[in-house]
């Protein structure tokens, strides 16, 4: 995205709400970008920020060294070490210190993104692994408004996709875009080399390797030297070492830490700072359709991050039947759109039960549905009881292999919106 003059940059002293925080701040249109206190001064000169913000709770304050390196940038700076709670005095060092006028705005951002992908890419061609869902649909729709048949989509089916996921993207596709869609059913593929993988961070590198492959073979068909990617800010962020440690990354998502060192694309992700109301409210202004727009957040890597440990045909088959009926009693009881994301979770612990009249040793299925503005924070949704109920006994009774059924209601703090 081109930079606006009026950048804010949030530096993180180790503030659990910084990205709460940001997205409030942005809420007035005032442009905020979140980096870790360890980042170099000259990549927070990159952005040409405005201002700066410390933010630390008040039981881990802003080291002076640190603070020392950014108060030397001679930037307006606030320290807020005891606490990011007041959003108020936030904005107004924005605009009466920083000079802020509050002009960022979505309408601004879609003209801009697409300058920047003519510009980037020129008459030259893209491939975009397209998945169906919220994030690469809005940056179809942003390239090919920038660069028109230059954009190919890809679709590969990885064999993680839920049930009839294949014909419905391509159909929905078909109606509502005059795009170049190619297929591929890479499923094998994928399923082959994640035999026996139970590590969520191998997996997640696994699959964005074998992505990379199967869109290199692609691109090469077409000559195209750029890949697109529907990667948010939230990915991004939770793709940044904590407090400056490689081991306190939260996961490597698919669109970010998941892809290989020695990748020969250069990448398009127009979205990638915006969180994800941001890229819902831009695909309503491109004219995208609610089926699409309004799609319960998918992850890249599909099924493999709800299959927890090593995925198996036979396990995986069990989480796809699951996962069907879990949204389609949610739809028939007139919840699908009272929640952000529910979805089923393959557990790979066995219980004691009873099937058939008979003593059972299977596994379990969690549930989980939650609320949220941004993917930032999340809330569990108390879904009525008797929809629980409806979920369970069509679980237990129609997929084979499966005899427990749980609901996850950790929010998010503590816990991610998905298991791995």
């Amino acid at each position: 995205m081109k930079q606006t003059p009026e950048t804010v940059i949030l530096l993180n002293f180790g503030c659990a709400d910084i990205q709460k925080f940001a997205r409030a701040i942005r809420d007035r249109h005032i442009y905020t970008m979140v980096m870790p206190y360890t980042v170099p001064v000259e990549r927070v000169l990159q952005e040409k920020p405005v201002g700066l913000i410390l933010c630390a709770d008040p039981e881990t304050p802003a080291r002076p060294e640190a603070r020392a390196k950014f108060e030397a940038l001679e930037l307006p700076l606030l320290d807020l070490s005891g606490g990011v709670g007041d959003v108020d005095a936030a904005v107004d060092f924005c605009r009466n210190r920083c000079g802020c006028s509050g002009s960022w705005t979505l309408d601004k951002f879609i003209d801009e993104a697409v300058e920047d992908i003519r510009r980037q890419v020129g008459a030259q061609k893209v491939v975009l692994g397209l998945s169906g869902g919220v994030d690469s649909s809005v940056v179809a729709a942003l390239i090919h408004k920038a660069i028109g048949t230059n954009l190919t989509c890809v679709f590969v089916n990885h064999g993680l996709l839920r049930k009839n996921e294949p014909e419905m993207v391509q159909e929905v596709f078909a109606r509502n875009f005059k795009m170049n869609l190619c297929y591929i059913d890479a499923s094998e593929r994928f399923l082959s080399k994640l035999k026996g993988v139970a590590d969520p961070e191998k997996k997640r590198k696994i699959i964005g390797k074998e992505f990379i492959e199967v869109f290199a073979e692609a691109a090469a068909k077409i000559d195209a030297p750029f890949l697109g990617q529907g990667t948010i800010y939230p990915d991004i962020l939770e793709s940044i070492p904590l407090d400056g440690n490689p081991a306190g990354v939260i996961k490597s998502h698919h669109n970010v830490g998941g892809l290989p060192e020695n990748m020969k694309f250069k990448l398009v992700e127009p979205v990638e700072r915006l969180f994800k109301d941001e890229v819902r409210a831009v695909g309503r202004m491109l004219g995208l359709p609610s089926e699409l727009i309004d799609r319960h957040p998918f992850p890249g890597p599909s099924l493999g991050v709800r299959h927890v440990g090593a995925i198996e045909r036979d396990t995986l088959e069990m989480l796809r039947e699951a996962d069907a009926i879990v949204t389609e009693e949610l739809t028939k009881a007139g919840w699908y759109h009272k929640t952000w994301q529910t979805f089923a979770i393959f557990v790979p612990v066995k219980t004691v039960g009873i099937k058939n009249q008979k003593r059972s040793y299977e596994y379990v299925i969690a549930i989980r549905s939650i609320n949220s503005v941004d993917a930032v924070t999340a809330q569990v949704v108390r879904l009525p009881w008797e929809l629980l109920e409806t979920m369970m006994e069509r679980i237990v009774r129609e997929v084979d292999g499966v005899n427990r059924v749980v609901y996850d209601i950790t929010a998010k703090p503590p816990g991610t919106i998905e298991w791995e």
